[in-house]
């Protein structure tokens, strides 16, 4: 899938929201629930009697209601930006995807610690299910067999961040990691998105 088949939605105030196919932003445009911003120029839709230009860029013309995002192994890689949490290793292939064979899912508070499916978080002490967004963090081969079945305190190594359920400018991350960057879509990126420059191919849940 090429990124000049998609389109990159921004929600209302014109923040990145997400990436569809361009006939669904097709559809919404005449609906009258998004609105175009940016062509591809040089492309055109064509009917028996009308011609639209190829969207690049729409926004919604209402504002967009966060959706939960479920929690799998290829959501947790993509909210870490694919990068190990404990020494920053980000595996690429030859051309710059990630590569997913790499890297691995730590339980930040081991399995083994667990009582009842539950782990207490050592940073706030909230309580938590053993496999969740807050306890859930990429991390390398070599690091998540250096921890094994310990926290990191007690194995000595530092968590990049607190991890967390994704939020809306997450979700638009990851996203729009999945896909080749337009030059139509990077004036609607943030100057600091770490996303901006950055493209790889569509990946599939497991």
């Amino acid at each position: 899938m090429t990124a000049v088949a998609n389109t990159l939605v921004l929600n209302i105030d014109c923040t990145p929201l997400e990436v569809i196919p361009w006939q669904d932003a097709m559809e919404k445009i005449i609906q009258g629930k998004m609105e175009l911003v940016a062509d591809y120029a040089g492309r055109f839709i064509h009917s028996a009697y009308q011609e639209w230009a190829f969207p690049a860029v729409v926004r919604l013309t209402k504002k967009f209601a966060q959706r939960k995002v479920r929690l799998s192994r290829l959501n947790v890689l993509a909210r870490d930006a694919f990068t190990c949490q404990y020494c920053a290793a980000r595996p690429r292939k030859k051309g710059g995807q990630p590569e997913l064979t790499e890297l691995t899912l730590d339980h930040i508070v081991p399995r083994a610690q667990a009582r009842d499916g539950m782990v207490v978080l050592p940073w706030n002490r909230e309580r938590v299910r053993v496999t969740s967004w807050e306890n859930v963090a990429t991390a390398c081969y070599d690091c998540n067999s250096s921890k094994a079945d310990r926290t990191p305190a007690q194995a000595k190594m530092v968590l990049a961040k607190h991890p967390r359920a994704p939020n809306t400018v997450d979700v638009a991350r990851m996203a729009i990691t999945r896909y080749r960057i337009p030059d139509e879509w990077k004036l609607y990126l943030p100057e600091t998105s770490p996303w901006r420059e950055y493209w790889s191919v569509p990946l599939d849940d497991d």
